[in-house]
């Protein structure tokens, strides 16, 4: 092999070096930035609703579609993060595979109150109803809330 081959082979090897970790150092905060916390603003906690899957729609207040809103689903029990998905252009989001029992799904959009609701994941017959999260301002007397539809 001669030596330009070699010299080039070596600059090369070491561009890639250097741009992996560029990617993770970019990686990195974004994902921390996003780490989904349970949060939970609500004055009287409501009665969980009862349905088979956890999908639906987040709106805002006037039933504009929010997308890119964050989404966690958390257990009762401990609020332990079982998943998070963000909604899609329309303000739809889904979760797959969820086990029977109870969870919280958090709803987070900036500047917006969270969306604490309590679920109780039943049996396949109210699998038609889907959890519809409207989204309020901080100041109004009630924060953000889901009903099931």
């Amino acid at each position: 092999m001669t030596t330009m081959k070699k010299t080039g082979l070596l600059a090369f090897g070491m561009l890639g070096l250097l741009a992996v970790p560029a990617a993770h150092a970019q990686a990195g905060p974004a994902v921390a930035a996003a780490a989904p916390a349970y949060v939970d603003e609500n004055d009287k906690d409501p009665a969980p609703l009862k349905i088979g899957a956890i999908e639906g729609k987040i709106h805002g207040l006037g039933g504009d579609a929010m997308s890119g809103a964050s989404i966690s689903l958390f257990t009762e029990d401990g609020h332990s993060l079982v998943a998070t998905v963000v909604s899609d252009k329309n303000g739809k989001y889904k979760f797959n595979k969820v086990d029977k029992g109870l969870y919280r799904v958090v709803a987070l959009v900036p500047g917006l109150c969270p969306a604490n609701i309590p679920i109780k994941v039943d049996s396949s017959l109210l699998v038609h109803r889907k959890l519809d999260i409207t989204m309020q301002p901080k100041d109004i007397d009630t924060c953000s809330y889901g009903m099931a539809k």
